[in-house]
């Protein structure tokens, strides 16, 4: 666990897959709550942006309201690599309500990740789609 970005995890922020993220929050009691939802990414504030419907008026908002941290999980498989190849990105820290957007913001303070390497190389040696 690191305790800010690396290269390659700016890389695949500033270019990731469409892929839901797991929000784990937890109450003022420490129980805890996961739920997936939508998410992008806040380069200029180093924020992981979790949207989503009413996200205001959800679980996981409250519990940011009562205890200012969350977990986020991002995952998948890289495409078209012969067997077993998952990649992930894992932050946990700070976490806070963004009335204005209705969406949470989870600062980037403790960082994980795997595969992303594999991913970036995958998305930028595949041809275009552009015909032009």
């Amino acid at each position: 666990m690191r305790l800010s970005l690396s290269e390659v995890e700016r890389a695949w922020l500033a270019d990731p897959p469409r892929s839901l993220a797991r929000i784990a929050t937890v109450d003022a009691h420490g129980m805890p709550h996961v739920v997936p939802g939508g998410w992008s990414y806040d380069a200029a504030s180093e924020e992981l942006v979790l949207g989503g419907r009413d996200v205001l008026r959800t679980r996981r908002a409250r519990h940011v309201r009562e205890t200012g941290v969350a977990a986020v999980i991002i995952d998948g498989m890289a495409p078209g690599g012969p067997g077993w190849s998952p990649w992930a990105f894992q932050a946990r820290g700070r976490a806070r309500l963004d009335e204005s957007a209705g969406t949470i913001r989870v600062s980037c303070d403790q960082v994980t990740s795997w595969g992303l390497d594999a991913h970036i190389a995958t998305t930028t040696t595949e041809p275009s789609s552009n015909p032009n």
